[in-house]
């Protein structure tokens, strides 16, 4: 069933916003400090709201980047505070900070922060520790969901963070990093996979997936079959991922997404987002 049959509400759940006011709200970069495209091609939350019209988005997922802001939320709070159901703030929380979790229930309680990200921590870096088990328990009484950025290596651990912690909602990041080209039978992502039998595990596919997939079209009927659709969520990663420009970047979402069932694609287009943020 095509669009003009059946409208599709889009939220997506993965930018990245830049302050332009440097003074109010400085670049302190904690983590990829090689990374540039925060000075290369920043976009505001207001430019960033324009374009998701622009492309006929409903909502978006401000993010916070750690390559950009650190761990200084305040740009990405009061943004989506600014916005109301147009964005949510997604914070993130320092594994190695001893107030982070009074920290996070300072941002979601005053600010009204709306989840929180986490990276892998310790050396060799892991979700299992007892530092960020202590924010992920936070978050379970705040009732936010986790997002967790990091790569293959990291998402075992996940199975015992996730068993934990049954009621927070775990969101992983450009599904890991693992390699999903061959969605046939997926050889190179069995630790992703390895996480189906855990309810509150959620994959986000973003533009970074997407583009590396020979057929991204099958990652996502794959990725449904195996997770199903209520735990698949888009996201464009703009501006980290670019190049056709954001436009491009939600019409290669929805095309890829066009051989799943009307249910599904409201599920990985809005619906899995919406029910992890009620209200946007």
């Amino acid at each position: 069933m095509g669009e003009a049959a059946h409208a599709v509400t889009l939220v997506d759940a993965h930018t990245h916003v830049v302050a332009d006011d440097a003074d109010r709200y400085p670049l302190e970069s904690s983590v990829g400090a090689d990374q540039g495209w925060h000075h290369d091609r920043p976009v505001d939350a207001d430019a960033m709201v324009r374009a998701a019209d622009a492309a006929g988005v409903d909502a978006v997922v401000f993010v916070q980047s750690l390559s950009c802001h650190g761990y200084d939320n305040r740009y990405v709070i009061e943004s989506a505070r600014r916005f109301g159901s147009r964005a949510v703030g997604v914070g993130a929380a320092n594994p190695a900070d001893p107030g982070a979790a009074a920290r996070l229930r300072s941002d979601v309680v005053d600010g009204g922060m709306r989840g929180v990200r986490l990276s892998a921590a310790g050396d060799p870096p892991s979700f299992d520790t007892v530092s960020i088990r202590d924010i992920v328990a936070e978050a379970a009484d705040l009732a936010v969901p986790v997002v967790l950025v990091g790569g293959t290596a990291q998402l075992a651990p996940l199975e015992r963070l996730a068993a934990a912690f049954p009621s927070v909602v775990f969101v992983v990041d450009h599904c890991g990093f693992v390699d999903l080209r061959d969605p046939d039978t997926f050889p190179a992502a069995g630790p992703l996979l390895a996480l189906v039998d855990l309810p509150n595990i959620v994959c986000k596919v973003s533009s970074i997936n997407l583009q590396a997939a020979t057929d991204p079209a099958a990652v996502w009927c794959a990725l449904a079959a195996r997770f199903g659709s209520d735990r698949l969520l888009w996201g464009s990663d703009y501006p980290h991922s670019d190049g056709p420009g954001y436009s491009a970047l939600v019409e290669l979402a929805r095309q890829t997404t066009a051989d799943l069932g009307p249910t599904a694609r409201d599920d990985v287009l809005g619906g899995t987002a919406r029910r992890i943020w009620p209200g946007v």
